[in-house]
């Protein structure tokens, strides 16, 4: 009897041994997104949707050009360049009107700057007249201006670069003058297959 109890707990301990680790694997943020060089990546699950929030942080012109606006993911300081928004190749054509990003974008406030900065006019302004034939991309202004939506769907197989700035103004606190400014960056790709 003494001699299958020491057996059970001998067994008892090897259970309890702890697992070895997996081996460390890069971090998978939130919306499965992939941030390489300025570049973010964000993939829609067939079928599903995605929701990424990002911050803007305008800035006034200086005497030696356009002001640098920064655009990061929330939570990062990295500026992003290009935007990508992926979808799967799907053949449901109910699942794909479902798919879509929700891209959040809230004003930074400079403390610095003595002013307010609100989006405005339609928040965003593309290149040219008709950069997104497609009509994937729609964008809302909510929150006093404050937070822009872009909603981002592809219905078909197709790719797009949208080339586009962001469209704030600015209030001075001391004077009141209201001046409008645009950025000169960044480009959404909406596309499909990704």
């Amino acid at each position: 009897m003494a001699a299958e109890k020491k057996k059970t707990s001998e067994k008892k301990a090897a259970a309890k041994k702890p697992a070895k680790k997996a081996a460390a694997k890069a971090p998978v943020k939130k919306g499965k997104k992939t941030v390489a060089a300025e570049n973010v990546t964000i993939l829609v699950p067939r079928g599903g949707q995605v929701i990424q929030y990002f911050n803007l942080t305008p800035a006034l012109p200086t005497d030696t050009g356009h002001g640098d606006w920064i655009f990061t993911e929330e939570g990062s300081t990295q500026d992003i360049e290009t935007l990508t928004v992926g979808f799967a190749e799907n053949p449901l054509p109910l699942e794909r009107e479902l798919e879509r990003a929700v891209l959040v974008i809230s004003m930074v406030q400079n403390p610095s700057s003595n002013g307010t900065w609100r989006f405005a006019l339609g928040g965003v302004a593309t290149d040219h007249g008709d950069e997104d034939p497609n009509n994937d991309v729609v964008v809302d202004i909510i929150d006093n201006g404050f937070t822009l939506i872009a909603y981002v769907q592809v219905l078909e197989n197709s790719a797009e670069y949208i080339p586009f700035g962001f469209v704030a103004s600015f209030t001075d606190n001391q004077t009141g003058v209201v001046s409008i400014y645009e950025s000169q960056d960044p480009g959404i790709i909406p596309v499909r297959p990704a």
